[in-house]
């Protein structure tokens, strides 16, 4: 399994990726679906990847309803 960098959490609409508060943005799926590992209760979550404005991460909801960020 790829380790993809975990960039944050969040639980408001508003979360920066390079500069980019990616809510406001419209989110475009790859079509892949990434296997991740939270570093806050070390469990795996499959999310989707997303493009926004240029900018590819992977995002999804862990057990908790924070949205998980990482990177592509």
């Amino acid at each position: 399994m790829t380790e993809h960098r975990y960039l944050g959490k969040t639980s408001k609409d508003y979360f920066v990726i390079k500069g980019i508060n990616v809510f406001n943005e419209r989110w475009c799926g790859t079509g892949n679906c990434v296997t991740v590992t939270s570093p806050l209760d070390k469990k795996n979550y499959v999310f989707s990847e997303y493009t926004s404005d240029g900018v590819k991460f992977i995002a999804g909801k862990d057990t908790h309803g924070y949205w998980l960020f990482f990177a592509a």
